[in-house]
């Protein structure tokens, strides 16, 4: 099994830009579009956390059904 710090790690910074770029949209600066940015960028690291996740959980499955399908084939046999 590897380490998911690197997922982890996307998720925190995902939450943590989309509540800075929140702040800054509406309470410092509402005129500009910097907040919107970082909302975006937030949204985008949490997406990439979630591929990256779905990765690893599909190369685990893959790695579960490999000895139950050769477990298949020799009862067949």
């Amino acid at each position: 099994m590897r380490s998911r710090t690197l997922e982890k790690l996307l998720y925190k910074a995902a939450v943590l830009l989309v509540i800075i770029g929140a702040f800054v949209k509406f309470i410092l600066s509402p005129a500009t579009n910097l907040g919107l940015y970082f909302i975006l960028a937030g949204h985008v690291a949490g997406v990439a956390g979630i591929l990256m996740y779905m990765k690893y959980a599909n190369d685990l499955d893959r790695q579960h059904q490999a000895p139950e399908e050769n477990l298949k084939q020799l009862k067949k046999n």
